[in-house]
Order: structure tokens, then C-alpha cells, then sequence
């Protein structure tokens, strides 16, 4: 259990979508506390962790301007799929764009007024870069004959982009919802999208791992043919024997032994062929 809670730790998109639940549980406790005090401490330490993610989705944007290169460019055969796609990453690459310089004024560096506006435009394009997601996910699940595994994937992410989508909606005043709900579902999206990354991390961890064990085995197998088992130099002598006998070679990555016999030093002897 601790090398897949240590799998999971060491990437980067499960810190950031752990901290984003304790920033919604905090903005919760923030909410729903009857002192001011301790609203003024749980929404500090909310703005601590929103600040912590924020270094960790700085150059985010790079990554969404590729996946928008590849959309563009893929041979997706329906146009409206591939449009919609390249939108959506378009639009999330131009948001974690302009987010990027807004990080002086959340470090309290600098208080520019004209990075205040900017983020708050980075909101409004975060908030249209959603409204595509969830278009493209209905048009998916609308127009395509997705099979029964793939079905659940596109409700969960429909149910994703539907609590997303009031952060950047409340914070520019296009939904009118309290700081209790949007915390809510962050923490309900950020449950489920914590979820999916476990899933992917302890997949390529199990990956990685039989990768080590495939290429020690192959190393002991194939290493000048010098530390080939007993057990496989003797299949390979009887596979040999039923077929008549042939002459062999150790050439050190394919064959360990054929029709050879150690001399006991590491060298290799030939057997004469019989008549």
C-alpha cells in the first residue's frame, strides 16, 4: 500500500488535484464557520493552496498548445469532432497562458490592476474552455455509437465538467452560487479526476516495474551465454538431440546454447557432428 501511495505522490497531476481538495475542504470549512476569525484562517490557508498549484500548472499551457497542434492535425474523419477538440485544448492553453503572468499578484509581489483584469479575462476564457468540454462530450455521446465501456467514462466526464464549471462561473459572476457549493464540487470533481490519475499511476508503475524484471531476465539469459541456466542448457541439448544434432554458436543476445558444451572456464567447445 505504501509504494502506491508513493507512486501516486510522486506525480505532479495527483499533487495538484490533491491539493485542489483540501483547497475545496477549506473553502468548505471557510463557508460554513459562524467566526470570522476562523474564516480568515481557513481562507488563508485556501489561498496558500490555490497559490501551491499554480507553480505546479505554470507552464501548463505548453501541453495544451501541443494537444491543440495534434487535434488540429489528426486524421479525425468527422470535422465537428476535431473542431471541437481543437477548440477546447486551444482554449484551456490560452487560459493557463494568462494565468501564468498573473502569478506576481497571487505571490503578492505586485498588486497590478491590469493583472487583476487579465485574470479575470483568463477566468472567462476558462469558463468557455469547460462550456466546449461539455458540448464536445455530449455531441460524443449523441452522434457516435460508443461502446458500453467508454459510455461511463463520458458521463463521468460530463459530471466533471459540470462542477468545474461554476468555479470560473462564480468567480466572474456569470452563476450565482455560494463559495459552500462551488467547494462542493470542486471536491467532487477533484474526488473523481483523483481517482482516474491513481488508476494511471499504479498502471504505468505495474508497467515500469515488469519492464525491470523483462530486462533482468533477459540480461541473465543472454549475457555471453555464460550464465544460461542449467535447466535451459538442458532443454535446449534435448530439443537438439531430437532433431538430429546441428552445429551451434553462443553469440551472446539470441541463442544461449546450441549444441555446445562449457569447458568450465567461460569458453565454449563445438561437438562434432555425427555421421
Amino acid at each position: 500500500m505504501f509504494a502506491e501511495i508513493a507512486n501516486y505522490a510522486n506525480d505532479a497531476a495527483a499533487v495538484e488535484k490533491s491539493l485542489r481538495l483540501l483547497q475545496a475542504l477549506v473553502q468548505i470549512a471557510a463557508g460554513t464557520t459562524a467566526s470570522a476569525a476562523d474564516a480568515k484562517t481557513w481562507n488563508m490557508a485556501r489561498g496558500q493552496f490555490a497559490l501551491a498549484r499554480r507553480y505546479l500548472r505554470l507552464f501548463k499551457w505548453i501541453d495544451f498548445g501541443q494537444s491543440t497542434q495534434q487535434a488540429f492535425a489528426s486524421s479525425e474523419p468527422d470535422p465537428s469532432r476535431r473542431m471541437l477538440k481543437t477548440v477546447k485544448n486551444a482554449l484551456l492553453a490560452l487560459y493557463f497562458f494568462m494565468e501564468m503572468f498573473c502569478i506576481t499578484n497571487a505571490m503578492n509581489i505586485t498588486n497590478s490592476s491590469f493583472l487583476v483584469s487579465l485574470q479575470h479575462h483568463a477566468l472567462q476564457i476558462w469558463f468557455f474552455a469547460i462550456s466546449v468540454s461539455f458540448v464536445l462530450t455530449s455531441y460524443e455521446l449523441l452522434c457516435f455509437s460508443t461502446s458500453s465501456a467508454t459510455k461511463p467514462q463520458l458521463y463521468t466526464n460530463l459530471v466533471i465538467d459540470c462542477c468545474d464549471i461554476l468555479i470560473p462561473g462564480s468567480a466572474v459572476n456569470w452563476i450565482p452560487v455560494s463559495s459552500v457549493a462551488v467547494g462542493v464540487a470542486s471536491s467532487i470533481s477533484s474526488l473523481i479526476v483523483g481517482k482516474q490519475i491513481w488508476e494511471r499511476v499504479q498502471t504505468e508503475a505495474q508497467l515500469k516495474e515488469q519492464r525491470k524484471r523483462d530486462k533482468a531476465a533477459r540480461k541473465v539469459r543472454f549475457d555471453a551465454g555464460t550464465k544460461a541456466s542449467e535447466d535451459e542448457k538442458e532443454e535446449v541439448e534435448k530439443s537438439e538431440d531430437k532433431r538430429g544434432g546441428s552445429n551451434g554458436v553462443v553469440n551472446g543476445s539470441v541463442k544461449a546454447l546450441v549444441n555446445a558444451v562449457g569447458d568450465g572456464n567461460g569458453s565454449v567447445k563445438k561437438r562434432s557432428k555425427q555421421a
